[in-house]
């Protein structure tokens, strides 16, 4: 069987199993207060940023990807999901607000198994959103969409010292936390989350905790590139197995591509050796095109990779 095939194959699995998770989790709609699957894909946001999702895909296959072309589209990013709710333009203005956030989206579900009750189908909707738009190319969703990830990439253009972390330790204190969060969860019914949810800042009322964190998000992005992103965030660690089968991501011409590492050495995040290398399981790689970019042998590009 062709890869491409295998890929359309785990791509409906994992959408058969969201819907029949739904069904087994999700409250029975007697006095649910969400909205039913489908419906959460008439949310302005959700449509909006399958949209935005696709315009990026296109960007990338073409090769169109250029630093300016990216800074216009985190721009965009950033303003429509997460100031566009503050100005209170009415309707299109509350369609596109944080809620829930990324992070809620995963967190909320296992609050509400944790504490006995069925999952607002509603969830399942918004996960499926996310997942099927990562399937199709890895990371859309949180290299285009995202506004906390557009902030991050943003603040890190700013000329200062910049540093790349082992993806060893990033990914280890994500998985780490993730996993202490639902031993706490389950246990004492509290969640760490809560603490650490930048996002909280985009529902624009002044929660300390979200504010604080966004404070050390913003800092930390000066230098690292998307720390929240690559340490913490659970929608990242989620995406990041989808892209292990994603039909799209970025792939190295089977020649030769010479020894200059320019795409290595002048792209921002970790994961282009890997790519270099042919690496199936690879860092975190957000799509923004620029290691494909800064190749001057035009080696890399986001293609379907092809079966040898």
């Amino acid at each position: 069987m062709k890869l491409q095939q295998r890929r359309w194959i785990y791509f409906g699995l994992t959408v058969l199993l969201l819907l029949m998770a739904s069904s087994v989790f999700a409250d029975d709609g007697e006095h649910r207060d969400g909205l039913a699957f489908f419906q959460a894909f008439a949310l302005p946001r959700v449509w909006v940023s399958l949209i935005i999702g696709v315009i990026g895909l296109v960007i990338l296959i073409k090769g169109w990807a250029s630093k300016t072309l990216r800074l216009a589209a985190m721009g965009v990013a950033l303003f429509l999901f997460g100031i566009l709710e503050g100005l209170h333009w009415g309707a299109i203005s509350e369609g596109m607000g944080m809620h829930p956030s990324p992070m809620c989206m995963l967190e909320k579900p296992f609050m509400f198994i944790a504490g006995g009750n069925a999952v607002p189908i509603f969830f399942f909707g918004m996960i499926a959103s996310v997942a099927i738009i990562s399937l199709i190319g890895n990371k859309l969703f949180c290299g285009w969409v995202c506004p906390i990830g557009a902030l991050q990439e943003l603040l890190h253009r700013l000329p200062l010292p910049k540093f790349k972390v082992p993806f060893k330790i990033s990914n280890s204190v994500r998985i780490g936390f993730f996993a202490v969060f639902l031993i706490v969860l389950f246990t004492t019914g509290k969640t760490l989350y809560e603490y650490v949810n930048p996002f909280e800042f985009f529902h624009w009322t002044w929660y300390i905790p979200g504010v604080i964190i966004l404070s050390v998000v913003i800092l930390a992005g000066l230098f690292v590139y998307r720390p929240f992103c690559y340490f913490l965030c659970p929608m990242g660690l989620f995406t990041w197995l989808f892209e292990h089968v994603a039909l799209f991501r970025v792939y190295k011409d089977n020649s030769s591509c010479g020894t200059c590492t320019r795409c290595i050495d002048e792209a921002p995040c970790s994961s282009v050796k890997a790519i270099v290398d042919n690496k199936w399981s690879r860092p975190d790689c957000h799509a923004c095109g620029a290691c494909i970019e800064i190749c001057p042998g035009k080696k890399l590009s986001f293609s379907m990779k092809k079966s040898k």
